[in-house]
């Protein structure tokens, strides 16, 4: 484990060994306040912790938001989160899908934060895990909706940013109608949010200025992300689930690549604010 200065104030960057997953992780921390008890994990910490760390301190301003702790979850040599697209892939899917080498390791990976990162935290931060918020957008949604499937989730809160439910031939539906039949209820509170112009033609929009055969292209096959976000949460909605907590929005004329941001804060909003 190592530690290096971090650009953003009040903020830390360390490298932690993962046994769980066989590697290591960079792991950037961000004070929102004193004596914290809420901490949000967000992953693509190489991207989106600053999103996270300065959408909170904004927020807090007018006291919108209680004292947090932020947690982004990276790795090392990476930039930027396009520096992170294999990797990522690795640990944020639930099951090995053929079209991307290597994937399938969201357990592990989520025993990683569960096991190792969350005592670590607690053990820097007493009484930062009285709430444990998640984040994560596009296959970090898709991990999202994996670890709020369990039959415990591991979060208590979750604001779930355009998750990739395509994947692996839209896998995540099965799981979530097996569930239903195993387990009866479903304690946690999840905000969902997403992009009107994830369609199939707003995603073509959205990449049109990529050059023909960039690897970003989006390629013929269709897909909508909004419809797909949509059936599944009417058939999580369908359930009943007696203490369950969920709201879905979709937010107009913004494309995957701009909703980030927006889905974070009405979520923190959601969760922590009367306003």
């Amino acid at each position: 484990m190592s530690e290096m200065k971090s650009a953003i104030g009040a903020s830390e960057v360390h490298d932690i060994w993962s046994e769980q997953v066989d590697d290591t992780f960079r792991v950037f921390i961000g004070a929102c306040g004193d004596h914290p008890e809420v901490t949000i994990f967000v992953t693509d910490g190489n991207g989106l912790f600053g999103l996270v760390v300065d959408t909170v301190r904004l927020m807090q301003i007018p006291s919108l938001l209680p004292s947090m702790l932020v947690v982004g979850i990276g790795y090392p040599g990476a930039d930027t989160v396009a520096d992170t697209i294999d990797v990522r892939a690795r640990d944020l899917t639930p099951t090995a899908w053929s079209a991307f080498p290597d994937s399938g390791g969201a357990d592990r990976f989520l025993g990683f934060i569960r096991d190792t990162l969350f005592d670590w935290a607690a053990y820097r931060f007493p009484s930062c895990l009285t709430s444990t918020v998640y984040f994560g957008h596009s296959l970090g949604g898709l991990f999202g909706v994996h670890t709020l499937l369990d039959e415990r989730p591991t979060f208590s809160h979750s604001i779930i940013s355009s998750p990739s439910l395509f994947w692996d031939h839209y896998v995540m539906f099965g799981k979530e109608q097996q569930r239903a039949t195993t387990t009866p209820d479903l304690r946690t509170h999840a905000f969902f949010g997403i992009g009107a112009l994830e369609t199939d033609q707003g995603r073509r929009l959205e990449g049109q200025d990529l050059p023909p055969g960039h690897p970003r292209k989006p390629p013929a096959t269709h897909l909508d992300m909004v419809d797909d976000l949509l059936r599944f949460t009417e058939s999580l909605r369908s359930r009943r689930y007696t203490n369950f907590d969920m709201e879905v929005a979709v937010y107009p004329d913004e494309f995957h690549a701009t909703v980030p941001g927006t889905v974070l804060s009405r979520g923190l909003r959601h969760f922590f604010s009367r306003r």
